[in-house]
Parts: structure tokens; C-alpha cells; sequence
């Protein structure tokens, strides 16, 4: 079990504080070992007097509520997800010259522990992928913005030549080299722009189907708001994520019907 209580004993249990929302609040520290070199990384117990807004919470795996179908935000996950948003946070804690650096080593234990807990390397690779996009795109300034840019790019010039490929000339398929020659200027990043690349234009379709899907739920979910008159908050196109709010009190006598 690579992830243990604070003096090395197996762990079986998280007591999770509920927070509402997406929002979960560790109430007991726990420590995960690093099987590249042994060293113990603590999760620290959230402080439960603060307010989640202030950074002290996890939601777990942040998957897009309309992709929950293809990555649940919690599972095997849930563990390397509790602490990557740990170190999420001391990074951005850390003195600005920092945070790049010290994201790039969480994204990276994120995935050995994902991999280490029992998530298969493919998604895994997914899961690191994405958490290191939404690091360039934080701290990573312009550099930032032009990596993603070439990801996106690279993405669709990937699905493009498979296109061509199927379609006009089979020579178009030589496109898929591209991608992964344009990453090499980007230097320590370059296995980060690969990988989002190639994955980002292998999940695409799936991406999207889960997008539209999503839609057309929503649209008869619509439909059936407007037939019973409109009661309710209108539907949106993603799982429940909040506890239904409490009706306003009327008049200082309690609760409107």
C-alpha cells in the first residue's frame, strides 16, 4: 500500500469532511512514499475552522462534471488527488520565481502515485497531462499560453492528417510527425507537449461526445422543466453538484412553502 498513516502503518481509512458542493476537507494527516528514491511526502489535515475558499479543501480528481463518465473524480485517484492538491497549494503558497517548478514536481509525483495506486499508465499519462496544462496556463505566463497554443494546434493537425489520410492520400498521415518534432524546442517541457498532444487527438471524439451528450440531456431535461411549469432551478448540463438550497424564510415565520 504506498500510501500510509503519518507513522508508517497501512492505510485504510480518510475521514473526509463534507463541505458541500465538490468541496472535502481532510481531518486526518496521511503520507505517501515516493518509490522512485523512498522519500515520505505528509498530507497535512486541513484546517476544517477555514473556509474551503481559502485553499484548504480537495475536490479530489477536478474532471469536468461532463466527463465524469470517462474519469470519475474519485476512485484509485482519489489518494494522489487528496495529494496533489496539497502540493497544488504550497505551490502556490511559494514566492512567485517558485511556483513553476515546485508545480512541476507535484504534477510529477501525481502521476507515479496515480500509477502506484493502481490507475492504469494511460490514464494516468491523461490525468499528468492535464494537470500540467493548467499549470503552464497559471504560472507559466506567455510560454505558457504558447505551449498550450501548440498543443491545441498539434492536436487538430493530428486529426487532420488521419483524415487526409483515410480520405485523399495515405502520405498525409506523415503529419503525425510533426507534433512530436515541434515539441523538442520546448526543452524540459517538451515529454509534457508530446504527451498532451498525441492524447489530446486520441480523446478529442470522446471528449466531445461526452460534451453533446451532456447537451442533449439537458435540452429534454428542459423540455420536462418547462411541461411541469418551471418550479425548480432550470436544469444544467452536468451531474448534481450542490445540496439543494433551503427556500427563503417569508415574513420572519419560518420557510415559504
Amino acid at each position: 500500500m504506498p500510501f500510509t498513516t503519518v507513522d508508517g502503518r497501512p492505510l485504510e481509512s480518510v475521514p473526509l469532511l463534507y463541505r458541500m458542493g465538490r468541496e472535502f476537507q481532510v481531518t486526518a494527516s496521511f503520507a505517501y512514499r515516493d518509490p522512485r528514491d523512498g522519500s515520505v511526502v505528509t498530507v497535512p489535515a486541513h484546517d476544517v475552522s477555514r473556509p474551503p475558499t481559502e485553499g484548504n479543501s480537495t475536490d479530489f480528481a477536478s474532471v469536468p462534471p461532463f466527463l465524469w463518465g470517462l474519469i470519475a473524480n474519485y476512485g484509485p485517484q482519489t489518494l494522489p488527488a487528496i495529494l496533489h492538491d496539497a502540493m497544488v497549494e504550497d505551490a502556490r503558497r511559494a514566492p512567485a520565481a517558485e511556483r513553476l517548478e515546485r508545480r512541476r514536481v507535484a504534477d510529477d509525483l501525481f502521476r507515479v502515485a496515480l500509477v502506484d495506486n493502481g490507475v492504469h499508465r494511460l490514464r494516468a499519462r491523461v490525468m499528468w497531462a492535464a494537470v500540467g496544462l493548467e499549470r503552464y496556463a497559471r504560472f507559466g505566463g506567455r510560454r505558457g499560453t504558447g505551449l498550450i497554443a501548440q498543443v491545441v494546434i498539434g492536436a487538430l493537425v493530428l486529426v487532420a492528417a488521419v483524415v487526409l489520410g483515410l480520405i485523399v492520400s495515405p502520405w498525409w498521415l506523415l503529419l503525425v510527425l510533426v507534433p512530436a518534432l515541434g515539441a523538442a524546442p520546448w526543452g524540459r517541457a517538451a515529454p509534457l507537449t508530446t504527451a498532451a498532444t498525441y492524447l489530446g487527438a486520441l480523446y478529442l471524439p470522446l471528449v466531445l461526445g461526452a460534451f453533446l451528450a451532456s447537451r442533449i440531456e439537458q435540452l429534454f431535461a428542459l423540455v420536462v422543466w418547462f411541461a411541469t411549469g418551471c418550479r425548480e432551478r432550470a436544469p444544467r448540463a452536468e451531474p448534481t453538484l450542490r445540496w439543494p438550497a433551503e427556500p427563503e424564510p417569508t415574513g420572519g415565520r419560518g420557510r415559504a412553502a
